[in-house]
């Protein structure tokens, strides 16, 4: 019989615990914290652009750029959202500096990414974005036809690969990400017509299918991010390579820039006190 009091008073003290574990455990709030990363850049571009000049044009290339990323709601340990913008400015000049060449640009995509984390600290991302651009390129000296119009929207591969590791105590994050845009459509007038003509209502052949053949691009970014706690710092090196072929006029872009960036509210790696009621899942790593 005591054996049997025994028993029964241990599984009615089981009964009137379990409720109390049940509701920490729903105490438990997933943080799933968005990580922005603002960014600089300058460097060296050129563009060969035939609507406007036989020329290539080159010189310098500045830009600003905003990169948010956060974890899914519905499989937040996989799935990842990514934003992108930026704005770009250049100013170019023909090979014997006698004509100058300006270039405004704007960018926006947004996109949906899977990873998996891998052993000795790796992470594969792979997916696929909406991009939208558009600009111009103004020749100061053609008096005929001194503008070019750039617009496109496309729908993009996006993948990366990234390695955390520490120096000393300082967390660090290289990344190499990688965009290319493979089918969606772009502007491009014919050979010669001016925008008189298509402000007149000639708009036959201006809008193009686009794919790897005659609107290709490559971007890509290898950077270093630094995690110190409370903010975050990133340097790193994009390559980004544009072609465009329609109407019989080539467009090609290219350039090579340096990327300084910052990251408000760190990226995470930096280890902070553990706290029991919350589970942050970061999205960068």
């Amino acid at each position: 019989m005591n054996h049997r009091k025994a028993t029964d008073i241990f599984l009615l003290l089981i009964a009137i615990l379990s409720p109390f574990k049940m509701s920490g455990e729903e105490n438990l709030v997933e943080q799933r914290p968005i990580v922005g990363i603002y960014s600089l850049e300058i460097g060296r571009r050129s563009v060969l652009a035939t609507y406007l000049s036989p020329l290539k044009y080159s010189g310098s290339h500045y830009a600003a750029s905003g990169y948010w990323t956060k974890a899914m709601p519905f499989n937040p340990q996989k799935a990842i959202m990514e934003f992108e913008a930026s704005v770009e400015w250049d100013n170019l000049f023909n090979p014997v500096k006698t004509a100058r060449m300006i270039g405004l640009d704007a960018s926006f995509s947004w996109g949906l990414s899977w990873r998996k984390r891998l052993p000795m600290n790796f992470q594969i991302t792979a997916g696929g974005a909406v991009e939208i651009r558009g600009g111009t390129y103004y020749l100061l000296r053609n008096s005929n036809n001194p503008v070019q119009v750039n617009a496109s929207g496309s729908l993009d591969i996006v993948a990366s690969l990234s390695k955390h590791f520490n120096i000393s105590r300082l967390p660090v994050l290289i990344t190499n990400r990688i965009r290319i845009p493979s089918l969606g459509i772009f502007f491009n007038p014919e050979y010669g017509e001016t925008y008189y003509e298509i402000y007149l209502g000639n708009h036959s052949g201006l809008i193009h299918a686009g794919w790897w053949g005659n609107n290709f691009r490559i971007d890509n970014l290898l950077s270093v991010t630094l995690d110190f706690g409370k903010t975050a710092m990133s340097i790193g090196y994009r390559y980004n390579l544009y072609t465009q072929w329609a109407n019989h006029l080539n467009t090609k872009v290219q350039s090579n820039s340096f990327v300084i960036g910052v990251v408000p509210g760190s990226i995470g790696l930096k280890k902070r006190r553990v706290s029991t009621t919350e589970d942050r899942i970061y999205s960068i790593y």
